[in-house]
């Protein structure tokens, strides 16, 4: 089974949100709040939110960022770049960085044209997805409060009964 961070439970709606606003025309920003978080979305330069102005690698193309903030103290920070430098190149580069930050590093992925990088700081945890797409390079960075203490190791054990709704799959 794989588990996703909380962070990305709000990945397909950022998706939907993106295509809608690359088909906004001139409109630079659209936000709208539900079930109690508001969700801004925004694309360009003027899209890099301020928890990442030091993260953004030199050279790269802003393409969008989107920014989820809840009633309570729940949020999620997504932005995206393009490069045209190597995965490899963007991916030493974003490991000295984050170190330089103080970002202490909790994992590096490295596969066929993908680097994912991950790292927590106090109570934060941060995600790098560096991708070759074909001729250019695609980054996504996300940012948000880590679960309360849950991680990997540590979720708890989830028992299965097989029903009429849930048969088994051996």
């Amino acid at each position: 089974m794989i588990i996703q961070p909380p962070i990305f439970k709000h990945f397909l709606p950022v998706c939907l949100m993106a295509f809608c606003l690359a088909s906004c025309g001139n409109q630079h920003e659209v936000s709208f709040k539900s079930g109690g978080v508001t969700q801004t979305f925004s694309e360009g330069k003027g899209a890099v939110l301020k928890e990442f102005e030091t993260l953004v690698y030199p050279g790269a193309i802003t393409t969008g960022s989107v920014s989820a903030e809840g009633e309570s103290e729940e949020q999620s920070k997504f932005l995206m770049l393009s490069s045209t430098d190597s995965v490899q190149a963007i991916s030493q580069w974003y490991q000295e960085a984050l170190k330089k930050q103080n970002w202490k590093m909790d994992r590096v992925q490295d596969m066929l044209k993908l680097i994912s990088l991950s790292g927590h700081k106090d109570n934060l945890e941060i995600n790098v997805m560096i991708a070759d797409d074909g001729g250019k390079t695609t980054i996504s960075l996300s940012a948000g409060k880590q679960a309360d203490g849950m991680n990997e190791e540590k979720q708890p054990i989830q028992n299965y009964t097989p029903n009429q709704a849930n048969p088994p799959t051996d």
